[in-house]
């Protein structure tokens, strides 16, 4: 399966409840601890969104961003999470509430916490990788970092624990050489999934490194072949993968993703910054969703990134039995 039964089951229930409600709802809590951060990858915005990356959260706000909102899945993300003092008591809670976490690290301290955290089929690392040696050492601006990563990784499988990738593409992105990634991590590694999509266009990053649509919609065409004929786990949805490839439109759906960071509830999204808001409820209600997406706002013209897009897959799914049925045919496929 391309994720734990238990945890596909309780998703599928959790959407079928909101759907009665008819309102909107999240999938995922992506939650930033910290957003200070051991590297700075010439890609990431978050050292130049905030002058200071000093703010972080506690613990217990941390457990209680997961109480307000009601997501299935929560993405510990920042920063990086494992710099966050108290990040192995925010994932136990997450898992004692039921929640599915997905830990996202650059892995330079991933080694050193595979004692602190224990296996469990709710909890998989997200390790930043963004293709192989040389390209991934380039955009994260440190030399070495893909040894580091790699060799933590087979560690981290050897424990036990689930682990999958995550990879941007950006304009100069060698299509190759994310291939070949995912044949090594595939073959050579045993990876339990990848993660990718393409760089985003905002206003904190450089428009010479991030792709337009008929840019991004090219290379994920010969990805999205390379995993068929492959059988690489990427872990896109069916639909998500028709949306990069540009056989299907789907609207962005920036409720699908929350993001909590210590300033508070940031909307419209985790990319883009119109509002911090005291609390969940406050966030769903202050932000007026209808404005974002391609064709509405012209900072997501090119944006295509899983945050608000994969979300709209899954909801475009549940409206559809033949879609619904291929989503579930994918899940269940190794």
């Amino acid at each position: 399966m391309k994720f734990p039964l238990r945890s596909t089951i309780q998703i599928g229930r959790y959407v079928a409840a909101q759907k009665k409600k008819g309102e909107l709802y999240p999938l995922v809590l992506m939650l930033e601890p910290t957003l200070a951060c051991n590297i700075a990858c010439i890609g990431c915005g978050k050292i130049r969104e905030y002058e200071s990356n000093k703010a972080r959260l506690n613990v217990d706000e941390c457990i209680d961003s997961a109480v307000q909102c009601p997501a299935p899945v929560v993405s510990v993300c920042g920063g990086e999470p494992l710099i966050f003092k108290g990040v192995e008591d925010v994932v136990a809670g997450f898992l004692e509430m039921k929640k599915t976490v997905e830990l996202c690290t650059n892995a330079l301290r991933l080694v050193e916490f595979l004692d602190v955290f224990k296996p469990d089929p709710r909890l998989t690392f997200v390790v930043h990788l963004d293709g192989m040696r040389e390209i991934h050492d380039y955009i994260c601006d440190y030399p070495g970092l893909w040894d580091v990563a790699v060799d933590a990784i087979k560690q981290a499988r050897a424990a036990g624990f689930r682990v999958s990738t995550n990879t941007t593409i950006f304009k100069e992105t060698s299509v190759d050489d994310v291939i070949e990634m995912m044949g090594y991590m595939t073959n050579e590694v045993g990876i339990d999934g990848l993660l990718i999509a393409p760089g985003y266009q905002y206003s904190q990053i450089d428009p010479a490194l991030t792709m337009t649509r008929a840019e991004h919609r090219e290379k994920f065409r010969k990805i999205r072949a390379a995993a068929k004929e492959h059988n690489y786990r990427w872990l896109a949805s069916p639909l998500y993968q028709d949306f990069l490839t540009g056989d299907k439109e789907l609207p962005c759906a920036p409720w699908g993703s929350i993001t909590r960071n210590p300033y508070g509830w940031k909307g419209p999204c985790y990319l883009l910054t119109d509002g911090i808001f005291p609390s969940y409820e406050a966030l769903m209600e202050g932000i007026e969703w209808e404005m974002y997406g391609p064709g509405n706002d012209p900072r997501c013209e090119h944006c295509a990134i899983h945050c608000g897009f994969e979300p709209a897959a899954a909801f475009a799914a549940t409206s559809s039995i033949k879609e619904s049925l291929r989503s579930v045919a994918w899940t269940l496929s190794g």
